[in-house]
């Protein structure tokens, strides 16, 4: 399903933005009408080429930086202006640099800084816009992006953590495939002339390792084919609505690892959902916000069809509840959260447990793929072993 980028009034006269989900851009326009939203702009969004993904691409430890900078720039007195035109004379990505450029002008033509960063939504996404709205709105500007920088970080490191950890196992696996892929094109080739001088019959195992290495050698190009096949059948398949709800529910399904996604999306939700209330953003904002940067669809969905059940009055406790890929622990932290009027800090906490919780699912889920790895590991050689020595074996009994 396509996304469409939106420039919208909600029922304070406020100026909003955002992107939202539809077949087409008349269906946009209802889904706004439906939340209180008057369209004033509806565009579809235009996906970058891969080139201009790779070099204009904005880090996430460029934002921080950038936060930190200008949180401390502002801080020690200097004008906005002032400080985002040094921060444009140091930038080392020239595309971050144009960026700079381009929102100093608009602050020079009466601009204010939330809408300004709005226009690059590459760099600055809804919720650093928002919260930096609302550090505009009540004269803390400086603390919000100080937040903002921690959160980045946060975030940073959290997935970082998540992903080294299973980058291991992966690289123990592509070279075994292609240790056993060289082995079966260049080194058993030269056995099989070996085995064959003799016209003995050879062992079982090692006719299956010939054949395997027979089809590799012949048939390579339509392995080749084969596989580039499915990576292009893959990549259409997962850009559609079908194909990329389909894998984003597996994610959330597999047993074992259900909890790591899980765990991934329940500390962006409440993270968001956080900084977001924290800073003094409504909660529906903060919903429709935090919807469109959980990439993922289901959740997307399911935050949406809370929102809309909020709107109508319900508690979001409740609703968080009902949702069947939110866990209880959520609902029920959401619930102590509006008893006391501390739901920004108690979804805090929420996101701080998930983030160590995660964290350690991900090291025990590793610790046991390794052991895995290395016995799949010990198996190919086992099974290399046997195959070449067998007939070497039989063939010195031949002689003797």
């Amino acid at each position: 399903m396509p996304r469409y980028l939106y420039k919208a009034k909600n029922d304070k006269s406020e100026i909003v933005t955002g992107t939202v989900r539809s077949d087409n851009q008349i269906e946009a326009e209802k889904v706004l009408v439906r939340h209180n939203l008057v369209p004033i702009e509806i565009t579809p969004e235009q996906k970058k080429s891969f080139g201009a993904s790779i070099f204009n691409k904005v880090s996430i430890k460029d934002k921080a930086v950038f936060s930190r900078q200008l949180a401390t720039m502002l801080n020690a007195g200097l004008p906005l202006t002032k400080a985002i035109s040094l921060l444009a004379k140091q930038a080392k990505n020239d595309h971050l640099r144009q960026i700079f450029v381009d929102i100093y002008t608009d602050l020079e033509e009466g601009f204010n800084f939330s809408s300004a960063l709005s226009k690059h939504p590459e760099a600055f996404d809804r919720v650093f816009v928002s919260i930096v709205n609302s550090g505009e709105s009540t004269g803390k500007l400086d603390v919000v992006l100080n937040e903002l920088a921690d959160q980045i970080e946060n975030d940073s490191s959290f997935v970082g953590k998540v992903q080294s950890a299973l980058y291991y196992p992966a690289f123990i696996l592509v070279a075994l495939v292609g240790a056993a892929f060289v082995m079966m094109v260049m080194v058993v080739p030269k056995l099989k002339i070996m085995f064959t001088q003799n016209n003995q019959e050879l062992p079982i195992i090692t006719k299956v390792l010939l054949g395997m290495s027979n089809f590799m050698v012949n048939w390579w190009w339509l392995v080749l084919i084969v596989l580039g096949g499915f990576v292009i059948f893959a990549r259409y398949w997962l850009g559609t609505e079908k194909g990329s709800k389909a894998i984003h529910v597996l994610q959330i399904s597999i047993p074992g690892l259900k909890n790591v996604f899980m765990g991934i999306y329940m500390y962006r939700f409440t993270r968001t959902m956080s900084m977001l209330i924290g800073a003094g953003v409504p909660l529906l904002d903060a919903l429709r916000i935090s919807a469109t940067v959980m990439d993922n669809p289901v959740y997307e969905e399911a935050i949406m069809r809370v929102s809309g059940q909020v709107e109508k009055g319900m508690s979001l406790s409740a609703q968080l509840m009902k949702e069947r890929y939110f866990p209880p622990l959520v609902g029920n932290m959401a619930a102590v959260g509006e008893e006391t009027g501390e739901l920004d800090k108690v979804l805090l906490k929420v996101a701080q447990y998930y983030a160590q919780s995660t964290s350690d699912l991900t090291k025990a889920i590793t610790s046991l793929i390794e052991p895995a790895v290395l016995l799949l590991v010990a198996a190919g050689v086992i099974f290399l072993v046997f195959a070449i020595y067998m007939p070497v074996i039989q063939m010195g009994n031949f002689t003797g």
